[in-house]
């Protein structure tokens, strides 16, 4: 299982840190995840001191080991065109996970074990093809979102990727979300949200991330779920062999 599958599986408990960053006495749990685009060691290190949980290293995927030293955290390679080489050499050099479109990866990619995957979703979400997602053992599912928004509508349009995929949510975000604006990507699924800016946008989401309250509990009156609930899929997205050392 990736560092990253496992920080998905905790979120809401208190953290207990990764790598080489210290963690801080003060550090309290998160309900949503923030992550944090990198283009070199300095950026990977800005982030590491801005409080995210994880990295996605947009460089060349040879030089992942180093911006996993310096982020002191689960650090991802942005590998649109993976192939079994390139994500085996990604993990040898210490990526936890890929990020991988599955319109340009060839289909060996998926063969290597011990290196989590996220699948990054465009405007095709047509039932078929979210339901043909979800054979695929996923730590996430990379979407665009847009936080103003913020209709019903747009929530349930996160749910469904869910419902269909089986997937968390990892969101990209242009701008600095609000605590708001987190909470209800979370409650429709979301279980990180990835950051895409400098340093004060990076401290400004986690101290929005840190304003998110816990999910509501689950009403068992109905047979159905509210907006108002935490994911399934994102807080237990465990597959049969989560317990194994495999991804």
């Amino acid at each position: 299982m990736s560092k990253f599958r496992q920080l998905i599986r905790e979120t809401g408990k208190t953290p207990a840190g990764f790598g080489f960053a210290a963690l801080s006495k003060s550090t309290k749990a998160r309900h949503i995840l923030v992550l944090a685009e990198a283009a070199n060691s300095a950026a990977a290190t800005a982030a590491a001191e801005a409080g995210v949980d994880a990295v996605v290293f947009t460089g060349a995927a040879s030089e992942v080991g180093a911006i996993a030293t310096a982020a002191g955290k689960p650090t991802g390679a942005w590998l649109l065109d993976a192939d079994k080489a390139s994500v085996q050499a990604a993990r040898d050099a210490g990526a936890d996970f890929f990020v991988f479109d599955d319109g340009r990866a060839h289909a060996s990619s998926m063969a290597v074990d011990e290196i989590g995957r996220v699948l990054v979703l465009g405007a095709d979400q047509d039932e078929q093809r979210l339901r043909s997602i979800a054979v695929i053992d996923l730590d996430a599912v990379l979407i665009t979102g847009d936080s103003s928004a913020q209709t019903v509508r747009d929530l349930l349009a996160l749910r469904r990727v869910v419902g269909y995929t089986g997937a968390p949510l990892l969101v990209a975000s242009e701008q600095v979300p609000t605590a708001a604006t987190l909470e209800a990507w979370r409650d429709a699924g979301a279980a990180a949200v990835l950051v895409r800016g400098d340093a004060g946008a990076l401290k400004a989401t986690v101290e929005a991330a840190g304003a998110v309250p816990a999910p509501k509990k689950r009403r068992t009156e109905g047979p159905t779920a509210s907006l108002g609930l935490h994911s399934t899929a994102s807080a237990g997205h465990d597959h049969d062999h989560d317990d194994e050392d495999d991804v």
